[in-house]
C-alpha cells in the first residue's frame, strides 16, 4: 500500500513538472511572437508620435545627418536609400541616391518601398507633406541644440527598434559633451573669445535656433551674430568690423571662399585675421546634427579655448 503510495506520489511529481516546463515553453515562445510582432513608435522633433507596426526594415535617409546616426546605430544594412550629399560612412557609397532635400526623387523614393523615411525640416515642409501625400511614413529630426542630437539618436533607435544601442550612442555622446563643457567651464565669461562663423563671401551666417550657434556658446564661444533673431541670416561688412571678431571660422564649402574673403575692404585689419586666429574646418564635421556632433564640439574648444582643453 505504502508502496503504491510513493509511486503515485512519484508520477504526480513527474506530472507537474512536465506541466511546468510546458507552461514555460509556451510563455517563452509567445513572448518570442510578441516582440516579433510588437510595434514601435517615437515622438519626433516635430512633436508627432509616429507609430509603425513592426521596426522598419527598408529606410530611405533625406540628410547626411540622419544617414550618419542610422550608421552609428548599426542599421545600414536597413538603409536603401540616401541623398546625393550623403558621404559618410564610407558605405553609403554603394546606397542608392534619391536626389537631396531641395531636389528629391520621390518617383525613386516610392519604387525603394520604404516603411520610414527620416527626412528634416518640419510637418509643414514641402518635402515632408509630400512624401505623405505619397503614403510613407515619415519621420522628422530637425536638432536646434547640441544636447538636442543624442535625444534625437535616442528617438531614432526608438523608432527602428534597438533603443539599447541608441542609448549606448547617446551615453557615449552626453559624456564627451560633458567633458568639454567642464573644461571649457573654467575659462572666464570675460576670456572668451568673440567668434564670426563665416559661410560665403557675402558675409552669410548662424545664430540662435542653429544647433551651430549653441555649438559655438558650448564651446566656450561668443557669437557676434547672436542678436540676429534667427537660425541663420546675413550681416553687414560694416558690423563684422565693428564687432572685429577674436576667431573666425570657416566651414569650408568652398575652396575660394578664403581669397573671396580677403579681398573684402577692411577685412586684413580685423582681430581675428592679424592674429593668425582664422580656421578652417570640415564642413561635414561641423554642420550634421549626428553622432559626429561630439567630434566637431571637441575641435571647436581647442580652437577657441586652448587654456581649457586637455592638450
Amino acid at each position: 500500500m505504502r508502496q503504491a503510495t510513493r509511486e503515485r506520489g512519484r508520477l504526480f511529481s513527474r506530472l507537474v513538472r512536465v506541466l511546468v516546463l510546458l507552461v514555460i515553453v509556451s510563455l517563452v515562445a509567445g513572448g518570442c511572437a510578441l516582440v516579433g510582432k510588437r510595434g514601435v513608435s517615437a515622438v519626433d522633433d516635430a512633436g508627432r508620435e509616429i507609430s509603425l507596426e513592426r521596426a522598419p526594415r527598408r529606410i530611405v535617409s533625406m540628410a547626411p545627418s540622419n544617414t550618419e546616426i542610422l550608421f552609428a546605430l548599426g542599421l545600414g544594412e536597413r538603409v536603401v536609400g540616401v541623398t546625393s550629399w550623403c558621404n559618410y560612412p564610407p558605405e553609403t557609397a554603394g546606397v542608392e541616391k534619391v536626389g537631396d532635400w531641395w531636389a528629391p526623387d520621390y518617383e525613386k523614393i516610392v519604387a525603394l518601398e520604404p516603411d520610414l523615411v527620416l527626412a528634416v525640416g518640419t510637418a509643414e515642409s514641402e518635402l515632408v507633406k509630400r512624401l505623405e501625400g505619397l503614403g510613407l511614413k515619415v519621420f522628422i529630426l530637425q536638432a536646434e541644440t547640441v544636447l538636442q542630437v543624442p535625444e534625437d539618436i535616442e528617438q531614432v533607435a526608438a523608432i527602428t527598434g534597438v533603443p539599447e544601442k541608441g542609448a549606448e550612442v547617446a551615453s557615449d555622446l552626453r559624456r564627451r559633451i560633458e567633458a568639454v563643457q567642464g573644461r571649457v567651464g573654467v575659462v572666464t565669461e570675460g576670456e572668451r573669445p568673440t567668434v564670426f562663423w563665416v559661410l560665403d563671401a557675402d558675409l552669410w551666417t548662424v545664430g540662435p535656433g542653429s544647433f551651430v550657434h549653441d555649438l559655438i556658446v558650448l564651446a566656450g564661444g561668443v557669437n557676434i551674430a547672436g542678436t540676429l533673431g534667427q537660425a541663420s541670416g546675413q550681416l553687414s561688412l560694416e558690423t563684422v568690423l565693428e564687432a572685429d571678431p577674436d576667431v573666425i571660422i570657416i566651414p569650408l564649402l568652398d575652396p575660394s571662399l578664403p581669397e573671396a574673403l580677403g579681398r573684402l575692404s577692411g577685412w586684413a585689419s580685423l582681430r581675428a585675421v592679424r592674429d593668425g586666429r582664422v580656421y578652417q574646418i570640415d564642413p561635414d564635421v561641423v554642420s550634421r546634427p549626428g553622432p559626429r556632433i561630439a567630434d566637431a564640439l571637441e575641435e571647436v574648444a581647442k580652437l577657441l579655448c586652448p587654456s581649457g582643453s586637455d592638450d
